[in-house]
C-alpha cells in the first residue's frame, strides 16, 4: 500500500506534530557530556523549572525501580541518593511522558512501559557488552518509537486500524502499519526526529531500530536498541499484546552485527541475560502501575 500524500504532508508540517517539552532537549544535550563535566546544580535547576516534571521525577525516584533506602523529598536529595546519571535519566523519561497523547486503542501507560523497558534493557545491555555510552543507549531506547506519536497525531484513525490488525494477527506493529498506512513508525519517526532536530545518532535509532542493517551510521547504538526493543516485545512489554514471533536472538541482524564489534559477545550468555531482563521488566510494570494506576 502506498502512503497517502496528505499524511506525508502532515508529518512534514511542524504545525501538525506535538511540541517537544521545553526541558527535553537541554536534558538530552546534557546526556552528550561526559559525566564528570555535568553540573548537578544545573540539572536540578532545569528540572525544578517545571513543577509537574519535578513531582513526577520524585514519584519515580521513590518507586521500586530505584529502591532508595529512604524517601527522597527534593530533586537535589534524589541526585545524592541515586546519582546524577540516574536522576538525569529519570528526568528525560518524565519529560518524554508529556508527549504521550490520549489514545482510544492503547493506553499511554502501555506505550510508556515499552519505551521505558526498552531504555532500561538497552542501558543494561550496552553496559554488559562494553558500549562506551550506556546513557545514550538509555535515551535512544526511550525515544525509539516517537514515530508512533507522529502517526497518532496525524492519522489517529488509520493508526488505530494498524494496531487492531497487529493485535488480531499478533504481528509486529510496524508490519501492520505498512499494510494499513503504507508507512511505518520508523519512517514517520525519521521525519519527526528531523523536525525536532534530535541528535543524529538518536535519529538513526528512530529510523532504523527494526532495520539496523540500513543504518548509515551509529550501527552499534541502532543495534543495541533494536535488540532491546525485540526482547521487550517478546517478553510482554510491547503494545498491549504479545507477538507470535519465533526467533533465535543470536541470529537476529541486530545481535549478529554487535557480535562482530564487541568481544564480550563472544560468547555471551544470552539465555541468562534474557532471564535477568524479565526482572527489569517486572520492575517497569511496577513503576508504570504506580504512575498510571495500571498497565492496560
Amino acid at each position: 500500500m502506498a502512503c497517502d500524500p496528505n499524511l506525508l504532508r502532515k508529518l512534514q508540517s511542524a504545525r501538525e506534530l506535538p511540541t517537544l517539552p521545553a526541558v527535553l532537549m537541554p536534558l538530552l544535550r546534557y546526556l552528550e557530556r561526559p559525566l564528570d563535566s555535568q553540573d548537578m546544580h544545573e540539572i536540578v535547576k532545569l528540572i525544578a523549572k517545571d513543577e509537574s516534571l519535578a513531582a513526577r521525577c520524585l514519584q519515580i525516584a521513590n518507586s521500586p525501580l530505584f529502591s532508595c533506602s529512604r524517601e527522597v523529598e527534593s530533586i537535589q536529595a534524589a541526585v545524592v541518593a541515586l546519582g546524577l546519571e540516574r536522576i538525569h535519566q529519570i528526568a528525560v523519561s518524565c519529560s518524554f511522558l508529556k508527549l504521550l497523547p490520549s489514545m482510544s486503542d492503547v493506553s499511554p501507560s502501555v506505550f510508556w512501559a515499552h519505551s521505558l523497558g526498552c531504555a532500561l534493557v538497552a542501558r543494561e545491555f550496552a553496559t554488559r557488552i562494553g558500549f562506551p555510552d550506556p546513557g545514550k543507549a538509555y535515551a535512544a531506547g526511550l525515544l525509539h518509537d516517537v514515530g508512533i506519536i507522529a502517526l497518532l497525531s496525524t492519522a489517529p484513525e488509520e493508526f488505530a486500524k494498524s494496531l487492531r490488525l497487529a493485535r488480531s494477527e499478533r504481528m509486529a506493529l510496524h508490519e501492520a502499519e505498512q499494510k494499513e498506512l503504507g508507512i511505518d513508525h520508523e519512517e514517520a519517526g525519521k521525519i519527526i526526529a528531523q523536525v525536532w532536530h534530535l541528535p543524529s545518532d538518536i535519529r538513526e535509532v528512530i529510523a532504523h531500530h527494526h532495520t539496523p542493517e540500513k543504518a548509515a551510521e551509529s550501527h552499534a547504538l541502532v543495534s543495541i536498541v533494536g535488540f532491546s526493543d525485540l526482547l521487550c516485545r517478546l517478553n510482554g512489554i510491547g503494545y498491549g499484546f504479545t507477538e507470535e514471533h519465533q526467533t533465535n536472538f543470536a541470529e537476529e541482524p541486530a545481535f549478529s552485527s554487535l557480535a562482530g564489534q564487541f568481544a564480550a559477545l563472544q560468547p555471551f550468555d544470552l539465555a541468562r541475560f534474557t532471564f535477568e531482563t524479565e526482572g527489569v521488566l517486572e520492575e517497569v510494570r511496577a513503576v508504570v502501575t504506580q504512575v498510571y494506576g495500571t498497565v492496560q
